[in-house]
């Protein structure tokens, strides 16, 4: 395999694509790290205190998601109540206090701002340059709308699943509706936006960044979609649609992953179970950015692979896992970092990354 390979993999028909925050950074959002930082700074005491003694997963340590799961779990603990907890430290009502402070935090740090990226429109017009392709399927894992601000700014046709402008509702048939239109992409938002807003009725609205204000609980948590009122919601209904995606029949069926290091277990989870399904054609390629202990996070990943039936394919910045490449590939590979999103770019482009 050589590098032309890997443009091969991405600009594939069959291709579509996990991008996670690693693929905002160029764009001057954050990643978990940083947000959870920038979140803990704000955090009342307790709340501090809760995330400084929650235990991640994945060989990583707690962040903020890991904080607003455990919160909405106690939260729904504490609904079930017929007497209210109202002196206890962790009160339905203190709950609620700390998530809407959590929630206010993100969208801050995140931005509410409509901006296009460079990066982002080389790489969007790079995959539409090739008419075969059918729908462009792109799940994202991120909270900002760089991608959709992209699109719009290259008057490229897309979804994201919401009907209407000024107060649009997730209308799933959407992501279903055919189309002559090309190119046309759809952006499925696996963990929300900072643009999605929920009525009183818990319908799922999008709105622009001038209208969302700062009412409390207005703004969808980014990890609510694993508990509580959404576990039948547009969380499920996206997350199917992933799940339907990896397992298409299409011959060579081809999941490339960008900016994601895979520390959540259920997009882990759905992966796998998506190439161990009966008659799946479904292969993965992803860039991986380093990490502190490079042994533990080859063997995690190898571990990984296994369980894949060697499906899975990972480039790494000092190591690869998978058949996908050799020995004689990897050296050069590495020293192109093709885990900084605007490095893919500039292999894909032949343009600077600058």
């Amino acid at each position: 395999m050589s590098v032309q390979s890997i443009v091969e993999w991405i600009m594939d028909q069959n291709t579509c694509f996990l991008m996670g925050a690693g693929c905002s950074l160029c764009a001057g959002k954050p990643n978990i790290d940083c947000l959870t930082d920038a979140v803990r700074e704000n955090l009342s005491q307790p709340g501090q205190d809760l995330l400084s003694n929650l235990k991640g997963t994945v060989g990583r340590s707690a962040n903020i998601e890991d904080l607003i799961n455990y919160l909405l779990r106690m939260r729904q603990l504490s609904d079930s109540r017929i007497t209210p907890l109202e002196n206890e430290l962790w009160s339905t009502k203190n709950i609620e206090a700390e998530l809407s402070g959590i929630q206010k935090q993100v969208v801050q740090s995140v931005g509410k701002d409509w901006t296009p990226s460079l990066q982002h429109q080389r790489f969007l017009t790079r995959l539409a340059s090739s008419p075969a392709r059918k729908p462009i399927d792109i799940f994202s894992l991120n909270y900002d709308t760089v991608l959709e601000a992209s699109l719009e700014s290259l008057k490229f046709w897309y979804t994201d699943g919401f009907m209407g402008s000024e107060n649009a509702y997730f209308e799933p048939r959407l992501f279903e509706k055919p189309s002559d239109l090309f190119p046309i992409f759809r952006i499925y938002k696996l963990h929300g936006s900072v643009n999605w807003v929920r009525d009183d009725d818990e319908t799922v609205r999008r709105r622009h960044g001038g209208s969302l204000g700062d009412t409390p609980r207005t703004v969808i948590y980014p990890a609510e979609q694993k508990y509580i009122q959404t576990q039948y919601g547009i969380y499920e209904v996206i997350m199917r649609c992933f799940r339907d995606r990896l397992r298409e029949s299409d011959k060579n069926n081809k999941l490339v992953v960008i900016g994601y290091s895979f520390r959540d277990e259920h997009i882990n989870m759905a992966i796998e179970d998506s190439i161990r399904t009966a008659g799946s054609n479904l292969t993965v390629y992803a860039f991986v950015g380093p990490e502190k202990d490079t042994n533990a996070q080859k063997n995690r990943f190898e571990t990984m692979a296994i369980n894949c039936d060697h499906r899975l394919n990972i480039i790494g910045d000092q190591f690869h896992v998978g058949p996908a490449l050799d020995g004689a590939d990897l050296e050069e590979i590495a020293k192109m970092e093709l885990w900084r999103f605007e490095n893919l770019v500039a292999l894909l482009t032949g343009a600077s990354n600058e």
